[in-house]
């Protein structure tokens, strides 16, 4: 009984099992999320606390060198030092040095020295070594520090290896009564003073490595000192791997985790004072890092663990009281599209929403039993299987209108049978709206022969007039070919003009609540129809306004053709002829466009002999040019009767 049930339940779709299964899947990723963020979350505070030890690190090895270069330059102002350098005497500064000794040498200080240059003698000597008293004389020449001290006449300070080892020491060059009497050198012990100070701040062990072996007379030891509980474990004397020889020797710390010792470990590279890294720091502490993951790791799979018990309770419980009665209802709603609407619907439904929903659906059947007496059942059914209702709406947008119509259409119909022209014009119909919707554009209606379209709705196109451009320079040429072909079939050829304007229209479902139409509304419609009527007047196929050719790339041939004022509007539109692309246009052509520019500015200029000159000189290369064969009628007019002083070229049409 029991098995049965599951398996109705994995047989359902659109059910609470897939539900089930996206809430598993919504958890098991809400978990992985989880798991992820913390984790990242535990990385960002390792890496932090790490951040903090290796500037900690830095600091102290900061407060150490000016520890170093405080004690040199107070030094370098002791008169008696002084003095007693001048002198060369070193009965004189024993004493002293002494002094000082045993007030830096528990401080960590491993070095405090004076270089003197004896009479008679060229190059400078260690005159007296407070951690050596007993050697001097020895040539200070070799040593880099001292050579860069002398030179710049200023201190110089930071790691440096001596004969005894490295150290943080500083030489200050030292002066009396204007004159250089020797050097004054502190050096700052690298070894267990410098570690106890960071153990006692991070605790851990702490190690110093030499990177720079074999240079000098420095003991040539990998491991030059380390310092805690764990430092015979973790230090050994041997140079670490290369990829942190590496890093090191490019200025980069290093941080690792080490899961089987449960320990993280920096390495922290220490540059002398050339800008060389030539010691590196190795820290090794506890981490609870791994702890702290695997902890995250129980916690992730516990959560997911009672998310999949808890889910699927509450699972199970929703499709017995909703799952089940919703079936039933999905069943009686099909019945109800079906216009199936005998009996009342019982169905047991145990939330106060469901029975609600049981109750209003026996209202429906009752409503549309009724309701079927007044109209008939195919319409209701129609109405029901839409479930949608299209409301009057627009908004304004600039498009680009295109009108066309076919040239002497009337008279090409009355040759024609029905059956005949219905053919045809189905055929250039079809052609036309292929180019305008390749195009991009949306076809509005057709009237008759006509066709208005536009671009920019309900698609937006950042380049409409390009396209409409495209699309009536392709339409005037695919005409040219279909009217081949009628032609030699017998059938009337047909001849289309198109008008283009561009401009900001009212664009959407327009119309009655009986009735609605995708259509544009507003002047710059009414100026693209007029201007497809202009075509009659000049003889020509495209004719675009000034608002097209402004947004047009410079790929198009065209003339400016006139300025009119078209019937029904009081301001002057300049017009053009769009005649093709540039690449389409042969020499002779563009000779005899840039010649009419010409001719036209003469025009416009009121240079009205000139200009007849200029129209007639173009008529005898093409005498069917309509345009020309115009301009000359009106400049012959103008001659005789000139225009005000207030005409910009305009030309006023009274008809349509």
């Amino acid at each position: 009984m029991y098995l049965t049930k599951w398996t109705q339940i994995f047989k359902l779709k659109n059910s609470f099992v897939l539900v089930f299964l996206w809430i598993q899947l919504l958890l098991i990723l809400l978990t992985v999320i989880f798991y992820k963020q913390t984790v990242l979350l535990l990385q960002n505070s390792e890496e932090l606390a790490n951040a903090v030890i290796i500037e900690g690190v830095y600091d102290k090895i900061d407060e150490v060198q000016k520890l170093s270069d405080g004690v040199a330059i107070s030094l370098s102002k002791n008169a008696p030092l002084l003095n007693a350098i001048s002198k060369s005497d070193r009965d004189l500064i024993r004493p002293m040095a002494e002094n000082i000794w045993k007030d830096i040498n528990p401080l960590g200080f491993a070095q405090l020295q004076f270089v003197y240059k004896p009479e008679k003698s060229p190059d400078w000597k260690f005159f007296y070594r407070a951690q050596q008293p007993e050697k001097f004389n020895d040539s200070a020449e070799n040593r880099p520090n001292i050579n860069k001290a002398n030179s710049t006449k200023s201190i110089v300070s930071g790691l440096t290896q001596g004969t005894t080892g490295y150290g943080f020491r500083s030489v200050i060059p030292l002066f009396l009564d204007s004159k250089q009497v020797g050097f004054l050198e502190t050096g700052y012990e690298l070894g267990h003073n410098l570690l106890n100070r960071f153990v006692k701040s991070y605790g851990g062990s702490w190690a110093i490595y030499n990177l720079a072996r074999g240079s000098g007379s420095v003991d040539d030891r990998a491991l030059i000192d380390s310092v805690g509980d764990s430092k015979e474990k973790f230090f050994k004397n041997l140079m670490p791997e290369e990829y942190v020889i590496k890093s090191a020797k490019a200025g980069v710390p290093l941080a690792e985790l080490d899961e089987s010792s449960n320990v993280k470990i920096l390495y922290i590279p220490i540059k002398n004072f050339q800008g060389d890294y030539t010691i590196l720091l190795k820290f090794v502490g506890p981490t609870d890092y791994f702890n702290a993951l695997t902890k995250i790791k129980n916690n992730a799979i516990l959560i997911c663990l009672l998310g999949f018990l808890l889910s699927s309770g509450i699972i199970i419980l929703l499709y017995r009281m909703i799952t089940l009665p919703i079936k039933s209802l999905v069943i009686e709603t099909e019945r109800i599209k079906n216009f199936e609407l005998d009996g009342a619907i019982k169905i047991p439904a145990k939330l106060d929403e469901l029975k609600g929903l049981v109750e209003a659906m026996n209202a429906m059947k009752v409503g549309l039993r009724s309701f079927r007496k007044y109209i008939p059942a195919e319409l209701v059914q129609q109405l029901i299987r839409k479930g949608e209702e299209i409301d009057a709406s627009g908004e304004r947008q600039r498009l680009t209108i295109f009108f066309s119509d076919i040239a002497d259409f009337s008279t090409i119909s009355e040759k024609l049978t029905p059956n005949e022209l219905s053919s045809q014009i189905s055929e250039y119909l079809t052609e036309m709206t292929s180019i305008i919707l390749k195009h991009g554009g949306t076809v509005d209606k057709y009237i008759g022969d006509s066709i208005m379209a536009f671009w920019g709705a309900p698609n937006k196109a950042l380049d409409h007039a390009t396209q409409a451009c495209l699309a009536a320079i392709e339409c005037n040429a695919r005409l040219k070919i279909l009217a081949q072909e009628w032609s030699s079939q017998g059938r009337p050829a047909f001849r289309t003009r198109i008008g283009l304007n561009t401009g900001d229209v009212v664009v959407g479902n327009i119309g009655s609540n009986q009735r609605l139409s995708y259509t544009a509304m507003g002047d710059p419609v009414n100026l693209a129809s007029r201007l497809e009527g202009l075509n009659k007047e000049y003889a020509t196929s495209i004719i675009i306004s000034q608002s097209v050719l402004n947004e047009l790339p410079d790929e198009f041939v065209y003339r400016l053709l006139d300025i009119v004022v078209v019937k029904g509007k009081s301001e002057p539109v300049p017009i053009y002829e769009l005649v093709s692309r540039k690449g389409d246009v042969t020499g002779s052509d563009a000779e005899f466009f840039e010649m009419f520019s010409k001719a036209v500015n003469s025009y416009l200029e009121k240079d009205w002999d000139k200009a007849i000159f200029r129209f007639e000189k173009l008529l005898g290369l093409r005498p069917d040019d309509q345009a020309c064969k115009i301009f000359i009628e009106r400049c012959r007019e103008y001659k005789d009767n000139p225009p005000g002083h207030d005409w910009g070229g305009e030309y006023v049409f009274l008809h349509k």
